[in-house]
């Protein structure tokens, strides 16, 4: 399947087709500008991690040993 190019155009459709369905939602349609800058942007710490990862098994048994 081909990818599709986001236009505003796209939003159009979908809003009409909300309305053929009596969906009461409505979008916003976004210029081609603000869909292509939403495209380009990538937030600098997105795989940063905010917590240290844990081993939620190793503590689990480790818990168990001590009740026994």
């Amino acid at each position: 399947m081909k990818e599709q190019e986001i236009s505003p155009r796209i939003y159009e459709e979908m809003n009409r087709e909300f309305e053929e369905e009596g969906t009461m939602v409505r979008i916003e349609v976004p210029t081609q500008e603000k869909i292509d800058k939403w495209l380009a942007w990538k937030c600098p710490d997105m795989h940063e991690r905010k917590v240290p990862p844990t081993d939620m098994v190793a503590e689990m048994w480790k818990k168990h040993r001590e009740e026994q």
